[in-house]
């Protein structure tokens, strides 16, 4: 069995699926409409979860509120255990608003930041950790990542994060870091390009890191090589969810494989997640492969 801690950001996603892009002043009826928890950290618990005999943790902010329910149901119904530390958790939860428009398979996106949210300041004590084989951090409700990087480094634990984009005091969990997984969006502090942010996480101590980018192929750097691992070709019915999915995937292979076999084996079911609507077809798929 393999266990796995996740910190990071939690939220409602309510999506709308369009039979062409929305004009100013129309109303359109959905071809389908769903409703699940978002938030890098908690997708990537989920897609951990997946697998066989892998369970998951998820430190986040959450709450109380009505609407919140809508992600912890989704939460509980994928077994993911919610340590919800939400400082104010009668406010409403983090809200995103997708129209994906069916005829080009693009998105937009209308939320409220969760990076307004703080979670309280309790330990995550030593025995959160019992039995932990990995941890991820997206970056977001930083003192609690930084908290549950260090404890990870202390007790022998690989640290996976999850850069989307650089937020400020990344450079704090930067050094606690095994694994960089990034968007092609993500930049270290001032770093301009793919190889500036290779060598600047090296500077960090970071030994492996992968620059995902869409459906172009990923670029892995590890003991001063870089290589591209190719991405399958097919046609994409929806894209949301499948970055979160690809971390989440990682972190259950990177636990038995090498570096480069992990994020292919990463790689390829994020992009099957992609032939399908919603964040979670994918895992009944997965039970046939």
């Amino acid at each position: 069995m393999r266990k796995g801690l996740f910190v990071g950001q939690c939220s409602v996603e309510l999506v709308y699926y369009l039979p062409n892009a929305l004009q100013p002043g129309q109303r359109m009826k959905a071809e389908r409409q769903l409703a699940f928890a978002g938030g890098a950290a908690t997708n990537a618990a989920i897609a951990f979860t997946a697998f066989p005999d892998n369970t998951s943790t998820l430190v986040t902010g959450l709450g109380e509120h009505p609407l919140s329910e809508v992600a912890r149901s989704d939460i509980m119904e994928h077994a993911v255990e919610l340590i919800d530390l939400d400082s104010l958790p009668h406010h409403p939860p983090s809200v995103g608003s997708v129209l994906v428009d069916l005829s080009t398979n693009e998105y937009g996106v209308a939320y409220s930041t969760t990076y307004a949210r703080k979670l309280r300041s309790v330990d995550l004590g030593e025995a959160l950790f019992h039995e932990v084989d990995i941890v991820l951090v997206d970056g977001s409700y930083l003192p609690q990542g930084v908290d549950a990087a260090t404890t990870a480094r202390h007790r022998g634990i690989p640290v996976v994060l999850d850069g989307g984009t650089w937020k400020e005091g990344l450079e704090e969990l930067l050094p606690l870091v095994d694994y960089l997984i990034a968007s092609n969006e993500f930049r270290i502090q001032d770093t301009g390009s793919s190889e500036d942010v290779f060598t600047a996480a090296q500077d960090y101590g970071i030994g492996h890191v992968a620059i995902t980018r869409s459906g172009a192929s990923i670029l892995a750097h590890e003991n001063d090589n870089t290589q591209e691992i190719p991405v399958g070709k097919i046609k994409v019915l929806d894209t949301l969810g499948a970055g979160d999915i690809f971390h989440g995937v990682f972190c259950h292979h990177i636990l038995e494989q090498d570096f480069l076999t992990s994020l292919r084996l990463a790689a390829e079911i994020a992009t099957m997640s992609c032939t399908s609507l919603g964040p979670r077809t994918w895992i009944e798929q997965l039970k046939h492969i």
